[in-house]
């Protein structure tokens, strides 16, 4: 039957906003990215410091994401859509007027803490707005959405800032946000009343803020000589102090914590969940030494090197949409098989590229295998999650979904780094030599390792199909 009618009327609406939603989000990391040397030279700051122009962003973003994602889910959709991409639109404009690298800094956290608002509405509308067996056509949007600004955001940021200069990075953002709002006052439902008693408490979302804030910036400077050591024992001080008040407000009141402990306590949701950590620890710590093997082992300029990158997001792109009829059709558990068998396959293939020497068929096939896996990944696994949600607590499954994401993609830049340097005997900053194949090589079969694990904690949850009249 054709998915066209099966779908209630204002769906394809809701998957646009889906769509807009998740690529301004993915489009505003790729384009700062590739403008963050121009920027660094404009502001006379170090590469180090340079970071936290993303960093600025990702701490704003998963720092908020658990409590303004509680209270979005208590009747809030609407109201946090458009004043997140209302306040998105305004922090990108005051990002590109702004005359200071700190004043960026500062402007870059507020445009993470909008993207938060965003990120936790659209799972929501996932989950409320499409139909139950059509969860998996609403992630592979989202999944198809952030493979177009891996594609679109590195080629755009570099023609923004060849022709203008880097402030129009973050001038482009406005008129897409005007749409979206517009879109989401003409579309979405009105929202009802909330329930204060549902909210999250204050002590729960201060606790969680800080220690999530905390523990990333820990591993965002772990051996960062800029940041000095007081700042550390800081961050090491606040972890110890708010990990204990975040058990203690779960535990004090189960109905407005931060974390329903419910959901703590589903076995088959923890193990999927841990699946997908470890998948994206390797995708996130593959994606971010790619770069420097193509260009400073390899030799390859800055446009040959995109290219070959390129082929991993045209590869999501156009294997993200069936995958999630697939997995709506038949669940989600051995799409979650095929993603860790293609991502190993990717692992293996870089590794007899390390023994035979620069095989460009094989880096063209490695990067096609490695971008299906991400089709796959990015949509079933995400999926399943909220599958095997405790039931009624599907909202908080996305809430959790998130944070794992943004969580393992932070482990993986550095853990991949630590296995790097250990086994190269040098930092991936440095000047590289010939062992930049054995760092590399050695953060392959690190990825073989945990790959098998998470196909261990895929395969011990039972395969579970939703349908329309579930």
């Amino acid at each position: 039957m054709n998915d066209k009618h099966n779908l209630p009327p204002g769906s394809l609406l809701t998957l646009t906003l889906i769509f807009l939603a998740g690529l301004i989000d993915g489009l505003d990391v790729t384009i700062v990215t590739v403008a963050l040397p121009t920027m660094t030279n404009y502001f006379d700051v170090s590469v180090s410091n340079g970071s936290w122009i993303v960093f600025a962003y990702v701490v704003g973003l998963a720092s908020f994401l658990l409590p303004l994602g509680k209270m979005s889910k208590n009747h809030r959709t609407k109201k946090f859509m458009i004043a997140g991409t209302a306040l998105f639109g305004a922090s990108s404009l005051m990002c590109g007027l702004s005359n200071s690298f700190w004043m960026l800094v500062g402007f870059r956290l507020l445009q993470g803490i909008a993207a938060a608002m965003m990120s936790c509405v659209i799972p929501t509308m996932i989950v409320r707005m499409l139909p139950k067996d059509r969860k998996g056509l609403g992630m592979s949007v989202l999944g198809a959405s952030s493979g177009i600004a891996l594609i679109l955001g590195p080629a755009l940021g570099g023609l923004i800032v060849g022709v203008a200069t880097w402030h129009w990075i973050f001038f482009i953002n406005v008129p897409i946000c005007a749409i979206i709002i517009f879109m989401a006052l003409k579309h979405l439902p009105r929202d009802e009343v909330p329930d204060r008693e549902k909210d999250p408490t204050l002590i729960g979302g201060l606790s969680a803020m800080v220690l999530i804030g905390s523990c990333l910036t820990i591993l965002e400077n772990l051996g960062d000589p800029d940041m000095q050591q007081y700042g550390k024992t800081v961050c090491g001080v606040l972890i110890l102090i708010s990990l204990p008040i975040l058990i203690w407000s779960i535990r004090r009141d189960s109905r407005r914590a931060i974390i329903a402990p419910q959901m703590l306590r589903n076995r088959e949701y923890l193990l999927v969940a841990s699946s997908f950590l470890l998948c994206t620890i390797v995708v996130a710590g593959a994606q971010y030494l790619l770069p420097y093997l193509l260009q400073d082992y390899w030799g390859m300029s800055p446009p040959e090197s995109s290219f070959y990158l390129s082929l991993m997001s045209v590869a999501m792109v156009l294997m993200v949409i069936p995958v999630g009829r697939m997995c709506d059709r038949y669940g989600c558990k051995y799409p979650t098989v095929a993603a860790i068998s293609f991502r190993s396959g990717f692992c293996i293939i870089m590794i007899i590229i390390s023994v035979i020497g620069q095989n460009m068929v094989l880096l063209i096939m490695a990067m096609i295998v490695f971008g299906i896996s991400h089709a796959f990944s990015g949509t079933a696994q995400p999926t399943r999650m909220i599958h095997h949600a405790t039931p009624g607590y599907e909202d908080e499954a996305t809430n959790l979904m998130l944070m794992v994401n943004y969580v393992a993609s932070a482990m993986g830049c550095v853990l991949f780094a630590l296995i790097f340097s250990l086994a190269a005997n040098s930092s991936v900053t440095d000047p590289l030599d010939i062992d930049m194949m054995a760092g590399f090589t050695a953060t392959m079969w690190f990825s073989l390792a945990i790959m098998a694990v998470a196909l261990i904690c895929t395969l011990a949850v039972r395969n579970k199909i939703v349908k329309a009249n579930d």
